[in-house]
């Protein structure tokens, strides 16, 4: 009880905080392009699973699912060029780099895994955007795409290929995902006969998935799962998966990287799999970042 009375007393110190500054700031919204977002006033943290700032809110929350801990991260942004992506030394370029040090450089809030879009680019081929720029048109014809356009909407174009992609030319893209699949689709789970080998849809792996609760708004759900070394089943099938992203009333949930490279980041640390010392190294991350300039 004494925890919960410090959390809300917490909380009302931070609300207070903000009504008292609303005038002095406004929410900027972040240019279209890889440049770091601004540096976070660490009094916006409320503790190790809150944020709160006037143009972003964070909560963090754990579940037990088939015997596996998964985090889930619940996210508002003001405006769309909050969520953004980054890369380890360029997004056609080879050089990787951890999560944590690419969060840090880029002063996110909170960062989750991308696609390794670097290794989609050299094995199967990649339809690549990122913050608004084309690095590379190919397509590796029947994987699920993840969109995200200007709004901050997601669509997900299943089986994708370069007809199906073309029918989305009016979106202005900012973002273009090719790992997949989509877990949720316009709120339809994935389908019971889905198998594939390349994310070990059948095996228990750790797991990571981003989420748009609902189109039109801008409101997101990160999500992972632990893995063999951390809990007690070794993690989740892919339809375990799919099937706890659906508890959690979202439209449209897309799966990441998933296994070692499955990392969320949040106040600079990574809070997932923090004993394990296998995490693979990165070509590029999915944040969010603070617009509020004081």
């Amino acid at each position: 009880m004494f925890q919960n009375f410090k959390r809300l007393a917490a909380c009302l110190c931070v609300l207070l905080t903000l009504s008292s500054c609303a005038c002095a700031g406004e929410i900027v919204p972040l240019p279209v392009d890889d440049s770091p977002a601004q540096p976070v006033n660490e009094s916006y943290y409320i503790d190790g699973t809150h944020y709160e700032d006037p143009s972003l809110s964070i909560s963090i929350e754990t579940y037990p699912w088939e015997q596996t801990v998964c985090y889930v991260a619940r996210i508002r942004i003001a405006d769309p060029s909050q969520l953004r992506s980054a890369s380890a030394y360029g997004f056609n370029r080879k050089q990787v780099a951890s999560v944590k040090d690419m969060a840090n450089r880029m002063n996110a809030v909170l960062a989750i895994n991308g696609d390794y879009c670097y290794y989609q680019l050299s094995t199967v081929g990649s339809y690549l955007v990122r913050q608004g720029r084309v690095y590379a048109e190919r397509m590796a014809d029947g994987r699920d795409m993840l969109l995200i356009d200007a709004n901050g909407d997601f669509t997900i174009v299943q089986d994708c290929s370069h007809e199906k992609l073309a029918q989305y030319s009016d979106l202005s893209l900012i973002n273009t995902f090719s790992f997949g699949p989509g877990l949720i689709v316009n709120g339809q789970p994935l389908a019971e006969n889905y198998r594939a080998s390349f994310n070990g849809s059948l095996e228990r792996h750790q797991r990571a998935a981003i989420a748009q609760v609902k189109k039109g708004e801008l409101e997101y759900i990160c999500a992972v799962s632990e893995g063999d070394r951390e809990s007690k089943d070794g993690g989740l099938t892919l339809h375990e998966w799919a099937a706890f992203l659906n508890t959690l009333n979202v439209e449209n949930a897309y799966n990441l990287d998933g296994g070692n490279s499955t990392a969320i980041i949040f106040h600079n640390e990574k809070i997932n799999a923090v004993q394990n010392r296998h995490h693979r190294k990165l070509s590029d991350i999915i944040y969010f970042a603070s617009a509020y300039q004081e």
